[in-house]
This record gives C-alpha cells, sequence and structure tokens, in this order.
C-alpha cells in the first residue's frame, strides 16, 4: 500500500507532471483572482484554500486530481458563494517550484563558484521550458557561508554578483500558461 503524503491527493499538471497539493498556491491565486475583480487584500482566500484542503484530505476519494478539475472545483465554489467575479479570474498556474542554492553549492563540490554559477544557469535555463508563474530561490545566505568559506574574503560581493546573475537569467524565463512572466522570489 502507498500512502500518499497527509493523505492528499497528487495534482495532475497539463503536461503530465504530479506534485502535491500547496494551499498556498490556491490562496495565492484567490488573492490574484480577487484583486483583478477589484477586491483589495480579500479576506476569504485563505478560508475556500483551506475548505478545499479538508475536502480533498477528507472526502476526495481518488489519489489524483487533473489540476483543470481543481480549478474548475475552486470556481464552482466561488458562485456557490456569489462571487463569480472572483471565479471568472480564477486560473492556477503550476505550482511554484523551488531552488536551493545551497545545494547547489554541495552539488559544485570542489569547483566552487564556478561550477555554482554553471548549475545555477543550467537549473535556471531547465526552468524557462516549464509554465511555472513563480520560482522560490531560497538559502543565500547559506549559500554565501558556504562559498565564503573557500576563497572570497567579503560575501557582500559575492552576493551582488548572485542576485546579478539570477536577475540576468530571470528576465530571459519564461511565462505561464496564463501568459504571465515568472515571478522570482528570492531569499
Amino acid at each position: 500500500m502507498i500512502a500518499l503524503r497527509d493523505g492528499m491527493p497528487l495534482i495532475v499538471l497539463p503536461d503530465g507532471r504530479n506534485t502535491t497539493f500547496d494551499k498556498h498556491w490556491i490562496t495565492a491565486s484567490l488573492l490574484k483572482a480577487a484583486d483583478l475583480a477589484g477586491y483589495e487584500r480579500w479576506w476569504l482566500a485563505g478560508h475556500i484554500a483551506e475548505s478545499v484542503s479538508v475536502y480533498l484530505q477528507r472526502d476526495f476519494e481518488d489519489n489524483c486530481v487533473p489540476v483543470d478539475n481543481l480549478e474548475e472545483a475552486v470556481r464552482d465554489i466561488l458562485g456557490t458563494l456569489g462571487f463569480q467575479d472572483v471565479a471568472s479570474h480564477f486560473h492556477l498556474p503550476d505550482p511554484p517550484l523551488s531552488l536551493s542554492l545551497a545545494d547547489l553549492v554541495r552539488e559544485a563540490g570542489t569547483g566552487y563558484e564556478l561550477a555554482f554559477f554553471g548549475l545555477l544557469g543550467n537549473r535556471l535555463q531547465s526552468i524557462a521550458g516549464s509554465h511555472v508563474a513563480r520560482l522560490e530561490i531560497r538559502d543565500l545566505s547559506v549559500c554565501l557561508r558556504l562559498l565564503g568559506r573557500k576563497k572570497r574574503p567579503t560575501k557582500s560581493g559575492l552576493r551582488d554578483e548572485i542576485v546579478s546573475f539570477i536577475r540576468q537569467h530571470g528576465q530571459s524565463l519564461g511565462t505561464s500558461r496564463q501568459e504571465e512572466p515568472l515571478e522570482i522570489q528570492l531569499s
């Protein structure tokens, strides 16, 4: 028997990939739709995302749900609650991808900065082929600490170099299924 994480079904993306359910992903999409419908900082987004989560965990019987079906279910909920204007703007982009800079440093091994930047460029290029709406790049401070042990006397120059590299490559990255530019968060 295979147990799904947290008892949640997998979400099947249009390209056939599977991903785990994330309430924050639904909440962010609801907030964006509400904003487009004229609601500023819409308070119901988190509650609706929680309701969807509870339904999938307790009452949904299949192991997988196509993202289009999930999107339609959320639109139905919005319509039932009287928020057809929000429902008309609601779309689920592919869930965010996460990239650890610290993992890239470790993978670079003895190649240090040169190998690190090569790996980072390759990962950013592979993401350009996907249709995610958001990329979360994390562990910048750990990355700086790991790379700082190697050669560089100052971390601020290296921080600026990494940020600049991500910005430069970020401009050439693709768009989501809704044809919106990729949002990059660096932490």
